[in-house]
């Protein structure tokens, strides 16, 4: 059963990021039918994400922010691992709720999905005791990173736990040379904040303590890095 809260929310004061249009999956709309094939091939996306859901460990009381939730199937994974955790999943992007709602309902489970800009969650203060993200960050401008993780900051409880995956800074020549694919998709000056390992950097300067990374594998694509953090 779907959960689904589209909800239209004003820019905040000062906040240009807001207004800049999201990079899609694969730099292309007419692309995104093509994500869910090409991160389970060539990413070996079985192997890392549950690696991920284990990092996360949804627990019973637990309330899981799945930012930039694409087509669902972290959020499925999550609430799949523990039934009586809250999953809200939440997306900028129309083309990739709509084939999330459609495995959502697949799966017989219920996710709450909602239409909402990393930079402007539709959430109040103190509302997740987990926001997770996956494969999001390197789609954003700096600015618009940093937006990201205050409103992640500010939606968490204090205590509450931030874990990112995505790229990171290459382990060698031969991962640099794998991620220029990702860079000519996505757009060079917003995955050069990952190319350069400056994700957890921003993390920390964003409030969180504790910010560590946890895990590191090569990939078809690059170097793929967990960042963990609490807030």
């Amino acid at each position: 059963m779907i959960q689904e809260q589209d909800r239209s929310h004003q820019p905040r004061p000062g906040s240009s990021a807001s207004a800049k249009a999201f990079v899609p999956a694969l730099g292309i709309h007419a692309l995104t039918r093509f994500y869910d094939g090409l991160i389970r091939g060539a990413l070996a996306e079985d192997a890392w994400k549950g690696r991920l859901v284990e990092r996360i460990a949804p627990a019973p009381d637990d309330v899981i922010v799945d930012l930039g939730c694409g087509t669902g199937t972290l959020a499925i994974m999550l609430k799949q691992a523990c039934s009586s955790a809250r999953v809200i999943g939440i997306d900028p992007d129309e083309a990739m709720l709509a084939p999330a709602r459609d495995k959502v309902r697949a799966a017989g489970i219920e996710v709450d999905l909602r239409r909402g800009q990393a930079d402007r969650l539709p959430l109040g203060d103190g509302s997740a005791t987990k926001v997770v993200s996956s494969l999001v960050f390197h789609h954003m401008q700096q600015d618009t990173k940093r937006a990201a993780l205050r409103e992640a900051y500010r939606v968490l409880r204090p205590g509450g736990r931030l874990i990112l995956a995505d790229w990171a800074k290459p382990h060698d020549l031969l991962m640099r040379l794998a991620y220029l694919p990702v860079q000519i998709a996505d757009g060079f000056p917003n995955t050069r904040d990952n190319l350069q390992g400056l994700l957890p950097v921003l993390v920390r300067e964003a409030g969180f303590e504790g910010v560590v990374e946890t895990y590191r594998r090569r990939t078809a694509l690059g170097s793929l890095a967990f960042v963990e953090a609490t807030r």
